[in-house]
């Protein structure tokens, strides 16, 4: 693991790597046929804070890539970061809509 942190592009490559499967996640499990009410509250509460965690340490870790790919990974994060604020404030916003 020290090595691991050590090394901020495979950091960021992995924290891309997990934000994917978890939006993957997040997108396929209502698609199933299991699918209910509970199981995507549960989902998102387990999911989200997940998500931001690991979005916010890949692009703390993107400031430390040299060369190149360091904007490419800045923005990738920050993508990410806002979409997943954008999908915040539409929940927030449209709570009160919801039957």
């Amino acid at each position: 693991m020290k090595n691991f942190f050590a090394n901020p592009l495979k950091v960021s490559i992995a924290s891309l790597t997990a934000t994917v499967i978890l939006y993957v996640v997040i997108i396929g499990v209502p698609l199933s046929r299991a699918f209910t009410a509970s199981t995507f509250g549960a989902l998102i509460q387990i999911t989200i804070p997940i998500l931001i965690l690991i979005t916010i340490l890949g692009f703390i870790y993107s400031f430390f890539i040299k060369g190149n790919q360091k904007f490419i990974f800045l923005l990738f994060h920050f993508i990410s970061i806002c979409i997943i604020s954008f999908g915040i404030y539409v929940s927030i916003a449209l709570r009160d809509f919801a039957p």
